[in-house]
C-alpha cells in the first residue's frame, strides 16, 4: 500500500476518535453556542476517553473507556463498514511487556495488543479458536492517565473548555500527530471544547481532540491549558 493511500485510509478510520461515542455520528455543540466565560461541561454522562487506537493494513481499532467500562470499535477498511461498535471489551491477563484488550461478539474474539515498545497488533479468532486475522499495527496513540506523564504538554481531563496558549494560533489537525493535515486554527486566548485526550509515542506529545467554531481536530497539549 503506497503512502497516499495509507494516509487517505487513516483519515477515514480516525472517525472513531473524532465521532462522539454515543452511537450516533455527528458534531457536539460548537464553542459559539456556549458562554466562553464559564467552564464548558461537555459530558452529561461519564467522560469518554480513548485508551488505545491503531491501524492495520485492513482494519482500525479503538479501545475507549466510558466511566470504568471498556469498549471496542473495529472498522474494516476494505468494506468501509464498522464491524464492531461500542461493544464491551476487557483487559485480559498478559505478560509484563504487553497489554491486551479482548472483545467477544458473536462467535469471534478480537485481541488488541500493545507492547512496552509501543508495537501494536490486532488478532481475530473465529469459532473454535481458528485464526482469522493477525496483523501488526501502525499510527498508534495511547490513553493518558491523570497525573505525571512522560508525554510533553499540559495534562488535564477532557470534558471542559481550554484556552489557546499559542503565540499566534493553535492548528487543529486531522490526526493527533505532527505533520498531519491542518483543518483550522484557533487564535491565542480563544476557548476550545476538549472532547478527548491521547498521547502519541512517535512525537512524544499529548494531543487533545477539540471543537472550535464547528470544526473538530487535534491540538498539541503544550498549546492548551484548562479554562
Amino acid at each position: 500500500m503506497n503512502l497516499v493511500a495509507r494516509c487517505s485510509l487513516s483519515l477515514t478510520s480516525l472517525f472513531f476518535l473524532a465521532a462522539p461515542v454515543s452511537g450516533t455520528i455527528g458534531p457536539l455543540r460548537p464553542t459559539s453556542e456556549v458562554n466562553p466565560t464559564q467552564p464548558v461541561q461537555l459530558a452529561q454522562e461519564a467522560i469518554t476517553e480513548t485508551v488505545l487506537f491503531f491501524e492495520t493494513d485492513s482494519r482500525a481499532v479503538r479501545i475507549f473507556r466510558r466511566g470504568s467500562d471498556l469498549f471496542m470499535n473495529l472498522y474494516n477498511k476494505a468494506t468501509d463498514r464498522v464491524e464492531v461498535r461500542n461493544t464491551p471489551a476487557e483487559l485480559v491477563p498478559s505478560t509484563e511487556d504487553q497489554t491486551v484488550y479482548k472483545n467477544s461478539l458473536g462467535e469471534a474474539e478480537r485481541f488488541a495488543r500493545i507492547t512496552i515498545l509501543n508495537e501494536t497488533e490486532l488478532e481475530i479468532r473465529g469459532a473454535n479458536g481458528v485464526l482469522v486475522l493477525q496483523e501488526p499495527g501502525f499510527n498508534a496513540v495511547v490513553g493518558i492517565p491523570a497525573g505525571p506523564t512522560n508525554f510533553k504538554g499540559n495534562n488535564f481531563a477532557p470534558g471542559t473548555g481550554a484556552i489557546v496558549l499559542s503565540a499566534e494560533a493553535a492548528r487543529l489537525r486531522a490526526q493527533p500527530r505532527l505533520g498531519s493535515e491542518i483543518l483550522a486554527a484557533a487564535s491565542r486566548r480563544e476557548i476550545v471544547d476538549v472532547i478527548d485526550r491521547v498521547g502519541n509515542p512517535e512525537d512524544g506529545f499529548i494531543w487533545y481532540q477539540v471543537i472550535y467554531q464547528g470544526t473538530t481536530g487535534w491540538v498539541r497539549g503544550d498549546l492548551l491549558q484548562p479554562a
